[in-house]
């Protein structure tokens, strides 16, 4: 994977990266409008570190596009060549843009554990043990990210080596790197295998499990991306050329931070979704019974064939037309008969009986109309028996 090409690898980054920081965002945004529109809930501790998790992401993104403005993703020989203070200051972005990338990965631990344990930590001990797992994390986070300032003294002498300074060795960053992302890496598999094995408990129909269970459990993917990412760790080590070597890092760092806000959302967007697709339901319901009654009403303005035909049974034209008036005034919209079912069940959290998933909705309605094409068949000129 050439990440954009062999000249400028910086606008590849930036469209990756802000397009799965707006897929996050909008994931964000449908969890809360869930709860304080729908629910109507308060803000619980999982909302406020979501909103933390998507603050820091997004302020990661300013910063990736930042240092990509300033030349990050071009070759460092091209860019001292071009303006070696300018080349300085973006040294200096990596550096924190370095440090910022851990909590990426780190911050949508909380969310994750905060939902887990409201919907399945019956017991204390099922809460401390989750949160002491996410907490190590952030421990661990926190250790390297002091290293990644303190590797050099002064710190300056990391993007400018013309200050007089030392460093030791950036295999010590690395080696902390990969026992951060391993660490991580656990810990989405750890989260995310835990609700299938809770869902997988309970009484249910197997597919309503099988949904309840996909959805808590998008974690996986992050995973994924974590262990790839793994492999990437190691261009940090080159201070050759930082500012093109680390673009595939930054890029799948961009992938697994968003990856793991989406997941922690996602599970809580249901109710606003199945608005969202009720609404979508009933909009199309109700133009197919306009368009329907529309074909109604046109059977009162025959062609003349039909004119004459009426003309000369004038029995068939009479009756042609009271069964058209009929017709119409039974397709006229919002009647009583358009609708069989008025169903009204509670989302993801409500009563667990076994029902099939794709019935239940939040306090919304699913309405099937009458199959009228088979009554439109029954009029005798849809017939040509005029």
């Amino acid at each position: 994977m050439s990440y954009g090409g062999n000249v400028n690898r910086g606008p590849f980054l930036n469209i990756i990266n802000w397009i799965f920081n707006a897929v996050a965002l909008i994931a964000v945004l449908l969890r809360l409008a869930s709860r304080r529109m729908l629910e109507k809930k308060g803000w619980a501790i999982d909302d406020l570190f979501i909103i933390l998790t998507i603050a820091v992401s997004l302020a990661r993104a300013i910063h990736v596009s930042v240092a990509i403005s300033k030349g990050f993703g071009r070759h460092l020989d091209t860019l001292l060549e071009e303006n070696p203070i300018e080349t300085t200051r973006l040294l200096r972005l990596l550096v924190i843009l370095q440090a910022i990338g851990l909590w990426t990965f780190t911050l949508p631990k909380l969310p994750v554990v905060a939902l887990l344990t409201r919907l399945f930590g019956t017991t204390r001990r099922v809460a401390t043990v989750l949160y002491s797992m996410a907490i190590f994390l952030i421990v661990l986070a926190t250790i390297l990210t002091i290293l990644t300032f303190i590797q050099c003294s002064p710190v300056a002498h990391q993007w400018n080596p013309l200050i007089p300074g030392h460093c030791y060795g950036r295999s010590i960053n690395v080696d902390f790197g990969y026992l951060v992302g391993t660490y991580s890496a656990i810990l989405d598999f750890a989260f995310a295998l835990y609700p299938i094995l809770q869902v997988s408990k309970l009484q249910m129909e197997r597919s309503r499990k099988i949904l309840i269970g996909s959805s808590l459990s998008l974690g996986f993917v992050a995973c994924i991306v974590t262990i790839y990412k793994q492999t990437l760790i190691s261009e940090i080590e080159n201070v050759g050329d930082p500012t093109w070597a680390t673009i595939p890092l930054e890029v799948w760092n961009s992938v697994e931070g968003t990856a793991l806000i989406v997941a922690a959302s996602v599970p809580l967007t249901r109710p606003i979704l199945l608005m969202i697709g009720q609404g979508i339901r009933s909009l199309t319901s109700r133009l197919s019974s306009i368009n329907l009654w529309s074909v109604a009403d046109s059977l009162t303005d025959m062609p003349t064939k039909s004119s004459a035909l009426s003309s000369q049974s004038p029995v068939t034209s009479k009756s042609g037309s009271a069964v058209s008036r009929h017709y119409r005034s039974m397709f006229k919209p919002g009647k009583k008969d358009d609708i069989l079912l008025l169903e009204t069940q509670r989302h993801l959290g409500g009563s667990d009986d076994g029902r099939s998933s794709s019935q239940n909705t939040t306090d919304g309605r699913i309405l099937r109309t009458v199959d009228l094409e088979q009554s439109v068949t029954s009029i005798p000129c849809m017939r040509n028996d005029f």
